[in-house]
C-alpha cells in the first residue's frame, strides 16, 4: 500500500494504489479547496510533489500549465496515487476565514409568539385511565390558547416521568400551535433561539434570548459543502449523482450548523439548546438544508421544489445540536435564484427601501439584487460566478490569513498591499482583486477592453508611469501578469494578477453591472437617481466603494456618499424572524410582493452584459 509523506510536518498516510490524491490529502487532515467540484478546471487543489510517482496527463497540463508541471505541481482532484510519494505540506488554512457576523438594522416589531403556561392536570385513577398525552392536550385546548396540539416523540418520551415527579404539574412552552418544551412547574426557561445565515461560502449563527431579543453570542465558519464546489451549480451537479450525494450535502450543512450552535451556547454559557431556529439562505442552500433535490433549478425553466416558508422539526432534518429538539423555520424565497437570504436582507432594511429608489446588492458567490422604487420591488440574479470569493482566480483565495485584501498606489507611485492578519502573502481575495483592477485602470495599465499592457505599451501610453509598476509586469502562465507582491516581499513567494484573472473579473463584474442596469432601465431610473445603494454580505461589507465605482461594479453615476455597507443583512433578517411572528408574516408577504425578473434569454441583458464587460462606460 503506497505511503504519502508530507514535509515539513512529518505527517504520513497510507492508501490503496489508485486512490484519488485529493481523497488521500483529506484523509490526512488537509483542508483542500475544490472550487470547480473536482473537475480539474480551477487548480485550487494543487500540491507540490517533491518525489515519487506523479504522472501528469493532459488534464494536468490544461489545468496548471506546463511550467507548474515542471516544478512538480499537480492538481490533486485529477491525480491518483500510484506509489510512494513525498509532498510539500499544502499549507491550507484550517477553514477559519474572515466570516462577516456583524449586522445592522432595526429591532423587531411584535413578539416571538412564544408562550408559556403552567398546567395542573387531574391525576389518573382506576376510574380515569385517560392517557398522559390526551390529559395534557385537553388541558391546553381548554385554555386561553384554544389551539390544537400534538406532542413530538421526544416530548412524549419525557412526559410520564415529568408528570409523576411533579404531581401532575408542568410548564408548557410553545410557539403558536407547536409545543416546544415541557419543563418543571415554576421553572424559568431560557427561551433561547438561534438565527442562521446559510451562505454558499460561509455560515453564521446568532444565539438570542427569545424574550428580550438580546443577542447572546455569535459563531461562524466556512460552509464545508465547498469541498464539492464553490458555487451552487457545481454543488447541484454533485448532489444530482444520487441519494447518497444529496444526503452528504445535507449532512455537511446540518452538522456544521449544529456545531455553530454548540459554539454559540458555550460562549453564552447556555445550558439548554434553542427552542426555535430560523434559517435564511439562497434557494439552493435551503433545499440542501432540508435534504430536497435542487436539480430542477439548474436547468431552464429553473423551478424550485418549494418557495414558501417551511416549518419542520429539527430532528426531522438531522439537527444534532443540544436538546431540546427545536422548531425550524426556513424563510421563503422569491425564485430559484433569489432566496430567503435576500428576503431577510430586504426585511432588515425595509425602512430604507421605503425612502426612495434604493438598490440592494448582495455580491458574493451569487450576484443577487433588488431595486425598490415607487412601492415596487424588482429583483434578479446573475451568474456572476465565484470570482469575488477567490475562485477561478489563479492565486485567488478566501479572506483568510495570507490573503491580499487591499491594494493601493502610494503618492510616491509604489504599489502597496495589505494582507489579512499581516501574514505572508499567499493569494488574493475578492476585495484585493477589486482594488487591484481599479488601481491598474487608474494608472492606465488596463485598457478599456480589459487588456493588461506590456511595459513598452505602458511607457508609450504614459511616460510618467511609476517605475515600480513597470518592473512588476512579466509573462506568466496566464499571459501577461503583474506582481502585486513580488517574490520576497511580505515574506511571499509572490502573488500576481494575470490577464486571465482580469478576464474572470470582467465576467463577474459585467454580469452584476448588467443585472443592475436592466433593473434600473425597467424602473426608468438613472444611477444618479438612486437614494441609496446597500451592499450586503462579506464582500460588499469590506469592498472600497471608490474601487467598485472605478471598476464599474456599481453603476457609474451613483454618488459615492450614497453607497453604504449593511453587514450581514441575511443574519439581521433571520434574527427579526426569530424574535417576532409579525416579522415572519412580513417576510412571507415580502416574498410574494417582490417581482422577479428572469434575465436568461432577455436581449436587453445580453446587450448590457456585452457593454458592461468593458471598462469606462458612462452611466448616464
Amino acid at each position: 500500500m503506497p505511503t504519502i509523506s508530507f514535509i515539513p510536518s512529518g505527517k504520513s498516510v497510507s492508501v490503496p494504489a489508485g486512490t484519488g490524491l485529493l481523497e488521500a490529502l483529506r484523509s490526512a487532515g488537509f483542508q483542500i479547496p475544490t472550487a470547480c467540484g473536482s473537475k480539474g478546471l480551477c487548480g485550487k487543489c494543487r500540491v507540490r510533489v517533491l518525489s515519487g510517482e506523479a504522472p501528469a496527463d493532459s488534464r494536468q497540463s490544461a489545468c496548471l500549465g506546463q511550467s507548474c508541471i515542471d516544478q512538480g505541481w499537480r492538481a490533486a482532484c485529477v491525480a491518483t496515487v500510484a506509489g510512494d510519494m513525498v509532498i510539500e505540506d499544502p499549507g491550507r488554512a484550517d477553514g477559519k476565514g474572515v466570516v462577516l457576523t456583524d449586522f445592522v438594522g432595526r429591532e423587531p416589531r411584535g413578539d416571538s409568539g412564544l408562550w408559556t403556561m403552567d398546567v395542573t392536570l387531574p391525576e389518573p385513577s382506576t376510574g380515569d385511565q385517560t392517557d398522559d398525552a390526551s390529559r395534557l392536550t385537553a388541558a391546553l385546548a381548554h385554555s386561553e390558547t384554544h389551539g390544537t396540539f400534538s406532542l413530538s416523540l421526544r416530548l412524549l418520551r419525557s412526559l410520564p416521568g415529568l408528570l409523576r415527579e411533579n404531581r401532575f404539574q408542568c410548564r408548557v412552552v410553545g410557539l403558536g400551535d407547536d409545543i416546544l418544551a415541557l419543563e418543571r412547574p415554576g421553572m424559568v426557561g431560557g427561551g433561547i433561539g438561534l438565527a442562521l445565515d446559510i451562505g454558499t461560502t460561509t455560515l453564521a449563527a446568532a444565539l438570542c434570548d427569545l424574550r428580550t431579543g438580546a443577542v447572546l453570542s455569535v459563531a461562524s465558519g466556512i460552509n464545508p459543502q465547498s469541498r464539492h464546489g464553490d458555487d451552487v451549480v457545481t454543488r447541484t451537479d454533485y448532489a444530482s449523482l444520487g441519494e447518497k450525494e444529496l444526503a452528504e450535502m445535507q449532512t455537511l450543512a446540518i452538522d456544521a450548523l449544529s456545531g455553530l450552535c454548540r459554539q454559540a451556547m458555550n460562549a453564552a454559557g447556555a445550558k439548554e439548546g434553542p427552542l426555535l431556529v430560523t434559517a435564511a439562505g439562497n434557494t439552493t442552500m435551503s433545499h440542501f438544508f432540508l435534504g430536497i433535490p435542487p436539480d430542477a433549478m439548474a436547468v431552464s425553466p429553473f423551478i424550485p421544489a418549494f418557495r414558501d416558508e417551511y416549518i419542520v422539526s429539527g430532528r426531522e432534518i438531522g439537527w444534532s445540536g443540544p436538546p431540546p429538539d427545536p422548531l425550524v423555520y426556513v424563510l421563503p424565497a422569491v425564485s430559484a435564484y433569489v432566496g430567503g437570504d435576500i428576503i431577510a436582507g430586504l426585511l432588515a432594511h425595509d425602512k430604507t427601501l421605503a425612502g426612495g429608489a434604493v438598490l440592494f446588492l448582495d455580491v458574493g458567490t451569487n450576484g443577487e439584487m433588488a431595486l425598490a422604487v415607487d412601492g415596487k420591488i424588482l429583483a434578479c440574479a446573475t451568474a456572476a460566478g465565484p470570482a469575488f470569493e477567490g475562485a477561478r482566480i489563479a492565486q485567488g483565495m478566501r479572506a483568510e490569513p495570507g490573503a491580499i485584501a487591499r491594494i493601493s498606489l502610494s503618492h510616491g507611485g509604489r504599489l502597496e498591499a495589505e494582507v489579512v492578519d499581516g501574514a505572508p502573502a499567499r493569494g488574493l481575495c475578492g476585495t484585493g482583486l477589486l482594488d487591484a483592477v481599479a488601481v491598474l485602470l487608474g494608472a492606465g495599465l488596463i485598457d478599456q477592453t480589459g487588456r493588461l499592457l506590456d511595459p513598452d505599451e505602458a511607457r508609450d501610453a504614459d511616460p510618467a508611469l511609476p517605475a515600480d509598476l513597470l518592473v512588476r509586469i512579466h509573462e506568466g502562465d496566464g499571459g501577461t501578469a503583474l506582481w502585486l507582491v513580488r517574490p520576497g516581499e511580505h515574506k511571499s513567494a509572490g502573488v500576481a494578477l494575470s490577464q486571465r484573472d482580469i478576464r474572470e473579473f470582467q465576467l463577474a463584474k459585467g454580469a452584476i453591472a448588467a443585472g443592475a442596469r436592466v433593473l434600473l432601465e425597467l424602473a426608468g431610473i438613472k444611477p444618479s437617481g438612486l437614494e441609496a445603494v446597500l451592499l450586503a454580505g462579506g464582500f460588499g461589507n469590506y469592498l472600497d466603494p471608490r474601487s467598485a465605482l472605478a471598476a464599474g461594479l456599481i453603476p457609474p453615476g451613483v454618488e459615492p456618499g450614497r453607497i453604504r455597507s449593511v453587514g450581514n443583512a441575511a443574519l439581521a433578517g433571520s434574527r427579526l424572524c426569530l424574535l417576532s411572528r409579525d416579522e415572519r408574516e412580513s417576510a412571507e408577504s415580502l416574498a410574494r410582493w417582490v417581482e422577479y425578473i428572469e434575465l436568461s434569454g432577455r436581449a436587453d441583458f445580453q446587450a448590457a452584459f456585452a457593454e458592461e464587460m468593458l471598462f469606462g462606460r458612462d452611466g448616464e
